[in-house]
């Protein structure tokens, strides 16, 4: 699967080999379906934007819903990596729990990201919306992991870590509605402001 990306492979993908072509099908039905929706996006619209044909996003890809998946799959499989323990280091808690709202928020903002966001699940396979919820499981175990963790280690106060969690997630996953490429804000500078915000609520007193 592609790893987590913005934009197409390269500055053109044509030249390169199979893989730089799905990605850029890819990334190509990911902004499509998040700039004018999944029902409203044809497999005629991907093909326009990379000025190619339709068998082409068929034989890369395959068809609309299978686009769609692989779409989510990017960022579910980043979303996945991002919280493993091997992922994540740091002396406590606190520094630990920092890096995984650092690297959801980056994913978050690529153009897989939001598409997974904004994208109703009714739309996908049962098969991948089984992992989308696995994964959201996964990420929401980890996140209240350490926060259990920082409240031991004395890194991080919260009285209810179910609630500190939602608010957590909730915040993260808002981004996706409101992010555009380009804006006054990286990626990085979103994730340090909405760290700086939430940490704030739950440093020890």
């Amino acid at each position: 699967m592609s790893s987590v990306s913005s934009s197409t492979a390269a500055d053109d993908p044509w030249t390169g080999g199979a893989d730089a072509k799905r990605e850029a099908v890819l990334s190509a039905a990911a902004s499509a379906f998040v700039q004018d929706g999944y029902g409203a996006t044809s497999i005629d619209d991907i093909a326009a934007r990379l000025g190619v044909s339709k068998p082409t996003i068929y034989y890369y890809a395959g068809g609309k819903q299978a686009l769609l998946g692989a779409c989510f799959s990017v960022a579910l499989d980043g979303y996945s990596e991002a919280v493993e323990e091997g992922a994540v280091a740091g002396v406590d808690g606190r520094a630990r729990l920092h890096q995984v709202v650092q690297k959801y928020v980056e994913i978050t903002a690529t153009v897989y990201g939001r598409c997974l966001h904004r994208v109703p699940d009714v739309e996908l396979t049962p098969e991948v919306r089984d992992r989308l919820r696995a994964v959201k499981r996964k990420v929401d175990a980890r996140i209240r992991d350490l926060l259990r963790e920082g409240v031991r280690d004395g890194s991080l106060r919260t009285a209810d870590v179910r609630m500190s969690t939602f608010v957590i997630s909730g915040a993260m996953n808002s981004i996706a509605q409101w992010y555009a490429p380009g804006g006054a804000l990286t990626p990085q500078e979103i994730a340090e402001r909405l760290w700086d915000t939430f940490s704030e609520g739950v440093r020890p007193r």
